[in-house]
C-alpha cells in the first residue's frame, strides 16, 4: 500500500503506508493524528518541496506555483487561525534541531515517557523570582535509544544537561514543547545538585548534619513553635489536624515567607527567637504546601540547615510533596511530607504517651491490688497462726497449772501428815520458815515460833529454844529442848 496525499483545508494529509518514512516526516515538521491514524503538515510551498524530496508525487494533487500561505483574515483572528498562523511561522523557521542547555526541574514519568522543565536559573529575572523555562519530553522510544547515556549521568531535578531538541507548537495551551532527540553526556550534574552536595558536605564537616537528629523527641510535644505562612493552606491543614485530636496544644506562629529571597532571612530570625526562649516550646515545626522543585529550592539553603542543626529543640519538617526532599528535611529530627502528616506525628506521639502513662497506672494499680490481697492473706494467715498458737499456749499453761496444783496438794497433804505426827514448822521472829541448814551456824539464838497441826490459824506458840546439837543422821533436824 503506497502513501496517499490529500488536501484538507490548509493541511496536507499523508495516509497509507507511512511507517518507513515516519522519522523523515517528523523531521520536516509532520504531526501524527492518533484519531485519524495519519500524518499531516501545513500546506506550504516548503512542505510540498520537502515531500517531493522524499520521493512523493505531489503534482497530481497540488499546484505549487499558485500555492499561497494559509489565508488569514486581516481584520481579526479566530483563536484557531491565529494559533495556526503562529504554528506555521514556527514550523517554517524552527524546523532544525537545536542544542540547548539548562537545569532539569519538575521531572516526572508517565507510561515510561519523561516530562520535565528545562530552566535557566542563571538568567532568572529579578521580577517575582521567575526563571526562563521550556517544557521538554523524552518519548519512550527515544528514551530506550538514549538509555545508555541516561545511565551515565544524574538525570534528576537540579541536573544541568545539554540536549538536542526539535520544537513543536501545541495549540492546546499555546506553548512550545521541546522534543528531545539526543543528550550530551559531558554535562553531568547541574549547578543545583552541585550546590546541594557542597552544602551537605559542609554540614557534615562541621558536625551539624546529624546534630538535631540526636535530640530526643519529647513524649508530650504540646508547646509548638510553628514556622509557616499564616494564610497558607499548609497552616490551615496543620491546625485543623491538631484540632481534631482534642488535645490542648499551644501553638506559637512565626509568620514567614516560605518562597522567595526572604525565605532564609525570615526562618533564621524565627529560629533565633526560639533559641532564646526554649522554655516556652517543646519542638519546632516547619511546614509549607507543595510546589515545583524550583519553588522548594529555597530550603536547600545552608543558613536554614545550620539553624535547624543548632536548634536546642527537635525540629519537625513537612515541606513539599511526597517526592520532594530538601536539605532542611535531611538535617531535621523528623521529616514528614505533608502538614497533615506532621500534625498527625505530634498527636500520635502525645496519645501514645498518654496511653503508655495510663497503662503504667493500670499496671501499678494491678500490682498494688495484688500486693494488697497478698498482704491481707498473709495477715489473715498470721492471725490464724497467732490465735492457734495462743490457744495452744493457754491450754499448755492451764495443764501446767493443774499439774502444779496437784503437786501443791501433794506437798500440802505431806506437810499436814507430818504435822499430825507431832512435827512442827519453825519460824523466826521475821516470820521466815527455817530449815535445818539454818541451825548449822555455831551459835544460833533467835526467837522462834512453832506451828503445830493442832494450832488454830494465826495462833502460834512462842517458846525459847536452845539448840544444843544437830544430828544429820535423820532427814529432819531434831532439836533438844
Amino acid at each position: 500500500m503506497k502513501i496517499l496525499l490529500n488536501k484538507q483545508e490548509q493541511k496536507i494529509i499523508l495516509s497509507g503506508n507511512t511507517f518507513n518514512l515516519k522519522e523523515k516526516i517528523k523531521i520536516i515538521g509532520g504531526k501524527w493524528d492518533p484519531l485519524a491514524k495519519n500524518w499531516w503538515l501545513f500546506l506550504t510551498n516548503e512542505n510540498l518541496e520537502n515531500l517531493k524530496k522524499l520521493g512523493l508525487s505531489i503534482e497530481d494533487h497540488f499546484d505549487i506555483k499558485n500555492l499561497e500561505s494559509p489565508a488569514i483574515p486581516t481584520d481579526s483572528y479566530s483563536v484557531t487561525n491565529f494559533l495556526l498562523f503562529i504554528n506555521n511561522i514556527i514550523t517554517k523557521n524552527l524546523f532544525h534541531n537545536y542544542w540547548i542547555s539548562g537545569e532539569i526541574s519538575n521531572l516526572k514519568q508517565s507510561n515510561e515517557h519523561l516530562f520535565f522543565d528545562l530552566i535557566d536559573k542563571e538568567q532568572a529575572s529579578s521580577n517575582f523570582n521567575k526563571t526562563a523555562s521550556i517544557p521538554c519530553i523524552i518519548w519512550v522510544n527515544v528514551r530506550k535509544r538514549l538509555d545508555s547515556k541516561l545511565n551515565q549521568i544524574l538525570f534528576s531535578d537540579g541536573t544541568k544537561i545539554k540536549i538536542l531538541i526539535r520544537c513543536e507548537f501545541r495549540k492546546e495551551g499555546a506553548k512550545i514543547i521541546g522534543i528531545i532527540e539526543d543528550i550530551d553526556i559531558h554535562f553531568t550534574q547541574g549547578e543545583l545538585a552541585l550546590q546541594r552536595l557542597a552544602i551537605v558536605q559542609s554540614l557534615k564537616n562541621k558536625g551539624l548534619y546529624h546534630k538535631n537528629k540526636n535530640i530526643s523527641f519529647p513524649s508530650y510535644p504540646l508547646k509548638i513553635a510553628l514556622i509557616t505562612a499564616k494564610d497558607s493552606r499548609a497552616y490551615s491543614d496543620f491546625i485543623n489536624e491538631l484540632s481534631l485530636s482534642k488535645i490542648a496544644f499551644k501553638i506559637t506562629l512565626f509568620d514567614c515567607n516560605m518562597q522567595g529571597e526572604k525565605t532564609a532571612e525570615n526562618i533564621v530570625s524565627a529560629f533565633q527567637i526560639v533559641a532564646k526562649n526554649t522554655f516556652f516550646y517543646d519542638c519546632v515545626v516547619i511546614t509549607r504546601g507543595g510546589g515545583s522543585r524550583l519553588d522548594l529550592r529555597w530550603f536547600d539553603d545552608f543558613s536554614i540547615a545550620e539553624q535547624i542543626a543548632l536548634c536546642p529543640l527537635p525540629v519537625l519538617t513537612a515541606i513539599g510533596h511526597f517526592d520532594d526532599n530538601s536539605i532542611a528535611d535531611e538535617v531535621a529530627n523528623i521529616s514528614e511530607k505533608t502538614p497533615t502528616a506532621a500534625a498527625r506525628i505530634l498527636t500520635d506521639t502525645v496519645l501514645h504517651s498518654y496511653q503508655f502513662f495510663f497503662q503504667k497506672v493500670d499496671n501499678i494499680t494491678y500490682f498494688l491490688l495484688k500486693r494488697l490481697a497478698k498482704e491481707k492473706n498473709f495477715i489473715l494467715s498470721l492471725q490464724e497462726k497467732c490465735t492457734s498458737s495462743a490457744l495452744k499456749r493457754i491450754q499448755s499453761e492451764q495443764k501446767n497449772l493443774k499439774n502444779i496444783e496437784k503437786m501443791l496438794k501433794i506437798i500440802k497433804s505431806s506437810i499436814e501428815q507430818n504435822l499430825q505426827r507431832g512435827f512442827a514448822l519453825v519460824y523466826d521472829d521475821a516470820n521466815n520458815l527455817l530449815q535445818g541448814k539454818h541451825f548449822l551456824s555455831p551459835t544460833y539464838s533467835k526467837n522462834l515460833k512453832l506451828k503445830f497441826a493442832g494450832d488454830c490459824e494465826n495462833h502460834y506458840i512462842f517458846v525459847e529454844v536452845l539448840v544444843k546439837a544437830v544430828s544429820e543422821s535423820r532427814e529432819s533436824t531434831e532439836l533438844d529442848f
